[in-house]
């Protein structure tokens, strides 16, 4: 048999505020005079009827931030006591100030995060993004960094305050938001070597694996040696994750390249050490072959344009713009 479920506590056992207001009636009535002696009535634990008393005397800026003062609970009452005994009263209402929640009201899970300070890490990466909050609303969630950016956008408006939240609003599995959010926090010098549609779930989930496997200061030493896909046209994904799983360190003397002619006029033959791993970069080989041709080429219409275009000059016979260092007329 499966085990009952805890049954549900009465608001009155739930809610700070009314177990403080019920302690404080039976306090004046001469029901009790001290806590101990009114755990037994109120049915409560001494610690859940400590934090409730404690609720009274948060900053009237946090309280504000509750967009039900009842719904309170001696958990979300214990983790800002402690983040406020962790991180100063100072740092607490700075964050409160700085990611503007003040002029709204807030769920019990979105104050946890503005006071814990991830609602401002939000707003931050958000700024990061660059992005208009109206286009970010209207694209579509098919890459990790248009749903990355929607997740810090509701929780910077007080949309949501956790993944799931998130999910069930955008109609997403979780963990694609999970995900996708923790691509995002992934080093700048690591997502810049991908274009932005080239950086998908797939190659995001190897990244962090990858971060995982080796650490993030040598994924980072790696990422500093590899051209991006913006330093060097043809690169691909599969490219760029081999090389930071080091699949492309060989000897001085793999290097070694050789072309010569094949059967018949349009054939050329690259002979190399290892033709599997010269295969991966034929886009970049075929676009470094392509712009040595264009240095070398010149288009035959370009040449019969600049032939009309220099005849027309001959038959108008223009004269010729006095030279710059002419000798002054005496």
């Amino acid at each position: 048999m499966k085990p009952s479920k805890r049954p549900y506590r009465l608001i009155s056992r739930r809610s700070c505020l009314r177990l403080a207001q019920l302690y404080q009636e039976g306090l004046n009535e001469g029901k009790w005079k001290t806590q101990l002696g009114a755990l037994s009535t109120l049915r409560v634990s001494q610690g859940d009827l400590s934090l409730a008393l404690q609720l009274h005397e948060l900053p009237d800026e946090i309280l504000d931030l509750f967009d039900d003062l009842i719904g309170i609970s001696s958990h979300t009452v214990r983790v800002i006591r402690h983040t406020v005994i962790h991180d100063g009263i100072k740092t607490v209402l700075g964050r409160i100030r700085q990611s503007g929640a003040t002029n709204a009201k807030h769920s019990n899970k979105a104050v946890l995060k503005i006071v814990k300070g991830h609602a401002l890490n939000s707003k931050t990466m958000l700024r990061w993004s660059g992005q208009d909050p109206v286009k970010i609303a209207a694209r579509a969630l098919d890459l990790p960094k248009n749903i990355s950016d929607r997740y810090h956008l509701g929780v910077t408006n007080g949309e949501w305050a956790s993944f799931s939240a998130c999910a069930k609003a955008l109609g997403v599995s979780r963990r694609n938001v999970s995900v996708a959010v923790s691509i995002r926090e992934l080093p700048d010098a690591v997502r810049h070597l991908f274009y932005e549609t080239d950086l998908t779930f797939a190659v995001g989930k190897r990244l962090l694996a990858l971060k995982d496997e080796l650490g993030l200061d040598e994924m980072l030493v790696r990422a500093r040696c590899v051209e991006s896909m913006f330093d060097a046209s043809g690169r691909t994904a599969a490219n760029i994750l081999s090389e930071l799983n080091a699949e492309n360190i060989r000897p001085s003397t793999f290097t070694r390249v050789r072309i010569r002619k094949g059967r018949g006029r349009n054939r050329l033959v690259i002979e190399c050490k290892d033709s599997e791993l010269l295969w991966r970069y034929r886009n970049e080989i075929e676009k470094s072959i392509t712009k040595v041709l264009k240095k070398r080429i010149t288009d035959a219409e370009l040449v019969q344009f600049l032939r009309q275009f220099g005849s027309i000059f001959d038959k108008a016979h223009l004269a010729r713009l006095p030279s710059t260092f002419a000798p002054r007329p005496s």
